[in-house]
């Protein structure tokens, strides 16, 4: 059995604590409800292989696996500054060493949420076996976890607890009909699509009953659209089950929260990315490329965001192959991390949250969007979006401000000018103030010069491009035609020689 040592070390701490399956990595049976009082009832249990739930007793599990391509080294390119922390060596063999549990301690208000990928063989499991614990693994060897690392848990950086919390989930004091039923519909599918192999199971059970309550078997229907597993007899079986328990029925409306740890790391990512420093030329660009998926994440409640360089050259306003420059350029300096890839080309990113140096300043008048079609005006472009961000932060002169942005102070004077002459910015001798309707001297400026119709053009030209058959399909559409033309001339052959 894992040493009384180690058990202790979970006990004393109410984590919840749930016996093994023999020198197996499973849980045994009828436990899975179980409690942390459950589980001091239980300790004669715990005899051999036992396995801590995830999230429990304040504390969280990071599981690295070397096999399928994590280290600690990834995850600290996502998370800078990650701690040194209390390590278990696990049974997984490799070249590299063999895996390891990262164990931390969160706060206890964050409601883990399990099964989710950090990185590329990197993730959250929902339980894992204590040190002590030993696995016979295929070819007959016997393994055990180790404590490697014999040291208190550190506590979990903000950014990390953000990647891991769940959303909340409260009750919305509706009637059916009095809220935008599509839209909430809409939302909830697109959550199901989404969600990761591991997590589905968690994410469909939130979604369906509401899903098929509001729209019946249109609502079935489009659940199977979106599902992206293989599995698709667990599907039609959860369909029926849901099906017959909710079609019809008034469901109990909830709406999903972000925890308030992502709403915090997310403020810091987008405080960093609106006032830190983007020298050079290209600076612009990779700024622009890192807010919209900033604001990608927040509508999104996460901390990281699926997107194709199409989808973000849209949001940031750019052509396509800028906007996939500046993408290579934000993970090589750091900024941005990938989480994953997928084979359709579109990646999911998170942005990489830094430690803060200042206070966030509440209330700034920041007025406009820093995505809006505006900032495609004729005049308005380069580093405008970025000094009308650095005075709304209270930066009023030009000096400082090139100083602040990692501009010149030429490129910071001329951006001032151009505020300034387009009425978004007020100037009061060397003083620069945002203007009090800048908002809707931003809605104007962008019809009168010409941003939202570029913006429109470049959502028509991304639409045809996402259109245009590519690869197996334009060998598939040729194969297809060469056939059709063929079949066309042997029947005007028969017609010829009076066949047909």
């Amino acid at each position: 059995m894992p040493p009384m040592k180690y058990l202790r070390f979970y006990l004393d701490r109410k984590c919840v604590v749930v016996p093994g399956w023999g020198k197996t990595k499973n849980t045994r049976g009828g436990c899975s409800g179980w409690t942390s009082e459950d589980t001091k009832r239980n300790v004669g249990k715990l005899r051999r292989n036992a396995k801590l739930v995830n999230g429990t007793g304040g504390l969280l599990v990071v599981d690295i696996d070397p096999k399928n391509g994590g280290s600690i080294d990834l995850l600290r390119q996502r998370f800078p500054g990650l701690p040194d922390t209390r390590t278990v060596s696990t049974v997984t063999p490799h070249p590299d060493g063999p895996g390891v549990h990262l164990i931390f301690t969160i706060p206890n208000d964050v409601k883990v949420a399990t099964n989710r990928g950090l990185g590329t063989g990197i993730d959250v499991p929902h339980s894992v076996l204590l040190p002590g614990s030993e696995v016979e693994l295929d070819d007959g060897t016997e393994r055990r976890y180790e404590l490697i690392a014999d040291i208190e848990p550190a506590p979990a950086p903000l950014a990390l607890i953000a990647a891991v919390a769940q959303a909340r989930r409260e009750f919305v004091d509706q009637a059916p009909g009095d809220a935008d039923d599509d839209g909430l519909v809409e939302h909830l599918v697109a959550e199901f699509a989404d969600a990761w192999a591991g997590e589905r199971n968690e994410i469909y059970i939130k979604v369906a009953p509401l899903v098929i309550g509001l729209k019946g078997e249109e609502g079935a229907d489009m659940l199977r659209w979106a599902y992206t597993g293989d599995d698709h007899d667990w599907l039609e079986s959860a369909l029926k089950s849901t099906l017959w328990k909710y079609e019809g029925v008034t469901p109990t409306r909830t709406v999903a929260k972000p925890s308030p740890y992502v709403v915090d790391a997310l403020a810091i990512a987008d405080h960093q990315a609106r006032f830190g420093r983007w020298p050079g030329r290209i600076g612009a660009s990779d700024r622009k490329v890192m807010l919209a998926i900033i604001e990608a994440c927040s509508a999104r409640g996460a901390m990281s965001a699926p997107a194709s360089i199409r989808d973000l050259a849209l949001w940031a306003g750019m052509e396509p192959k800028t906007a996939g420059k500046s993408v290579a350029r934000l993970v090589s300096s750091g900024r941005l991390f990938v989480t994953r890839r997928a084979d359709d080309g579109t990646s999911e990113y998170a942005p990489i949250v830094g430690e803060m140096t200042t206070v966030i300043s509440k209330g700034i008048p920041l007025g406009i969007p820093l995505l809006d079609d505006v900032w495609l005006s004729d005049g308005l472009g380069g580093r405008c979006s970025q000094v009308f961000d650095l005075v709304g932060f209270g930066i009023r002169r030009a000096t400082p401000l090139a100083k602040a942005g990692g501009m010149g102070i030429d490129a910071a004077r001329d951006a001032l000018a151009a505020l300034v002459e387009a009425n978004l910015v007020i100037r009061d001798g060397l003083d620069h103030y945002i203007a009090p309707d800048a908002v809707a001297v931003a809605d104007q400026l962008s019809k009168e010069r010409g941003g939202l119709l570029r913006w429109v053009y470049l959502q028509e030209r991304i639409r045809d491009e996402r259109a245009r058959p590519r690869g197996d399909a334009v060998a598939a559409a040729k194969a297809a035609d060469d056939s059709r033309r063929r079949r066309d001339e042997d029947e005007e052959l028969m017609r010829q020689v009076g066949m047909l």
